[in-house]
């Protein structure tokens, strides 16, 4: 008995319904455009995401097309996220010179030792990865060579500083 009244309830909800207003319905009928559905040409470039599905189209557009009819384009330096850091360096007061070009950013500087620079997260990482224990070929006693850490002192380091 209790489930014939719960669709009973139900059958009266339904019919309660209130009929959908004329503003809906344009909504409704509207043509929906996702960023994705957006034409290349008419890409805005305003923010890093932006440049990031623009290149995300460029790649699926020139591997449909099978030609590169679209270049990839790296995000301007003002753009992307920065951090202040110290670039130091034991071994020599010569400056690094730092070359990084990916589809995120093209940059080409040349650090001063002990001086603060406001660089984009993606090349302090770098300068990060590239400050890291030197290897080398080591011979061994029986005359075999392998791989190893030569160097236990990091190159340079790179530090952040909170402002």
């Amino acid at each position: 008995m209790p489930v014939a009244r719960s669709r009973r309830k139900a059958d009266k909800v339904e019919a309660v319904v209130e009929p959908v207003s004329k503003i809906d319905e344009v909504i409704a009928t509207a043509e929906h455009k996702k960023p994705e559905d957006v034409a290349i040409e008419n890409m805005p470039l305003n923010t890093l995401g932006d440049y990031v599905r623009y290149n995300a189209k460029a790649r699926e557009l020139n591997h449909k097309l099978k030609i590169c009819r679209y270049k990839i384009k790296p995000c301007p330096i003002e753009l992307h996220p920065c951090d202040t850091v110290i670039v130091s360096c034991k071994e020599h007061k010569n400056p690094i010179p730092v070359y990084l070009s990916n589809d995120m950013i093209d940059f080409k500087m040349k650090l001063d030792q002990g001086k603060k620079y406001k660089l984009p997260r993606c090349v302090v990482e770098y300068l990060a990865s590239k400050g890291t224990d030197i290897f080398g070929w080591v011979t061994n006693a029986d005359g075999s060579q392998e791989s190893k850490v030569t160097s236990f002192d990091p190159r340079f380091a790179v530090r952040t500083i909170y402002e």
